[in-house]
């Protein structure tokens, strides 16, 4: 082969063999190049997951702590129930302390709403801390452990005020629930087996609670994943001890049903009754006025003389109904009666004077008071009437003190 030719050869090989090289080259580089930019996205994305996860943890704490305080102020509650009383309070122009001003029953169904109303709302915000969500099953255990604790709160509400016939109090701008308050008071009352064995149940799951918080902080250390959750315990060790734990709640029951302040007490009474039109003259003294004092409310009667009322067509009454007592009273009759009462051989008056009846009905929640203006009845000048007002009281006011129920007037009608 000529020399030239030779040399045109190795020329055209060198450069082929260049031609590889650098495309090994750029192949290799675009290898470094992918490979770099997949280590870079990892990189990147596990931070975002810890910095995630660590943000899920900031929040969670908040909300752990807040469970704790829930936690600690319900075992109190319940702790000190048994031993609260009623307290009487001395108000400005009353000579007689309003004793049922600030009920035993109004001081614990207050601390068993606020414990129902934060778990509740700590349960929610564990539920909403997500999206973004943590690694693993980190939020589903949480918020299933906030969400125990809120149901246990409810369901030891709930056995509590069927046990002593209480309801929620209500909530201030809230729609009003008389109706649903009335008829919860009216149920009739479990027994204190079915009490203590629904705040058993309750103790149960609060104890499950407390050990699925453990586990989950347990796993989170081991797994050194970056949330550090505070220490949580609504039944502290020794468990059977604790107030919030199965044992004690069960026992409970029977603690709260023998507490004279907590049982159910009922007293409907007038603490005001007035004439329409106003009486010229009364014919005894009233007691009517003195409202739930220390001294137990009568029932008046009328005397010998009349009341005098003036020349009219008709007589009604304003009263003020008033629940002295310790349970929401539900569709409650007021009657009106007016009879005639005229001595014998007296002239009978016109047909539509001679008496004649009308009711109200009233549904009034513990230490409330309400205004009722009764219907006009027909009377006749020259005749007397006997007016009595009376409130339907039920069957455990009966046995203990029907006082204060029922007013009467003898009413003497001027020509």
């Amino acid at each position: 082969m000529p020399r030239a030719r030779r040399r045109r050869h190795g020329a055209v090989a060198q450069r082929g063999w260049g031609r590889v090289l650098l495309l090994t080259l750029l192949g290799a580089l675009g290898v470094v190049l992918v490979v770099g930019s997949f280590v870079e996205i990892h990189n990147q994305s596990q931070q975002f997951r810890n910095s995630t996860t660590t943000g899920y943890g900031a929040l969670a704490t908040r909300v752990v702590d807040s469970s704790n305080q829930t936690g600690a102020r319900l075992a109190v509650v319940i702790d000190t129930a048994p031993q609260l009383s009623n307290q009487a309070i001395q108000l400005p122009n009353q000579t007689v302390p309003y004793l049922n001003l600030n009920l035993a029953r109004a001081q614990l169904q207050q601390g068993l709403d606020q414990a129902v109303s934060s778990s509740s709302q700590e349960a929610s915000r564990a539920a909403h801390l997500v999206p973004p969500a943590p690694v693993g099953d980190v939020s589903t255990r949480f918020t299933q452990v906030m969400t125990d604790r809120a149901t246990a709160a409810s369901d030891i509400r709930t056995a509590i005020d069927q046990r002593l016939g209480m309801t929620p109090l209500p909530i201030a701008g809230a729609p009003s629930s008389s109706a649903s308050s009335a008829a919860s008071s009216a149920a009739p009352l479990i027994s204190i087996d079915q009490a203590a064995s629904a705040l058993s149940a309750a103790g149960s799951l609060l104890e499950q609670a407390d050990r699925s918080y453990g586990a989950l902080a347990a796993d989170l250390r081991r797994t050194r994943t970056p949330i550090h959750l505070p220490t949580s315990a609504w039944v502290p060790s020794p468990v059977d001890a604790s107030p919030l734990g199965a044992a004690r709640l069960g026992a409970s029951a029977s603690l709260l049903s023998a507490s004279v302040p907590l049982t159910p007490f009922h007293q409907m009474i007038f603490t005001a009754v007035g004439l329409v039109p106003p009486a010229v003259s009364s014919g005894a003294a009233r007691v009517v006025g003195t409202g739930c004092g220390a001294n137990p409310p009568v029932s008046t009667a009328p005397g010998a003389a009349p009341t005098v009322m003036p020349p009219t067509g008709s007589v009604s009454a304003a009263a003020t109904v008033t629940n002295c007592g310790t349970v929401v009273e539900s569709g409650v009759a007021v009657s009106e009666t007016l009879a005639l009462a005229d001595p014998p051989g007296t002239a009978p008056p016109p047909a539509g004077a001679r008496g004649s009846t009308s009711q109200t009905t009233v549904t009034l929640r513990p230490v409330s008071s309400i205004a009722l203006s009764l219907p006009p009845s027909t009377v006749a000048g020259g005749h007397r009437y006997l007016l009595t007002l009376a409130i339907a009281i039920s069957p455990t006011q009966v046995a203990s003190n029907p006082g204060g129920s029922t007013e009467q007037f003898l009413l003497q009608i001027s020509s």
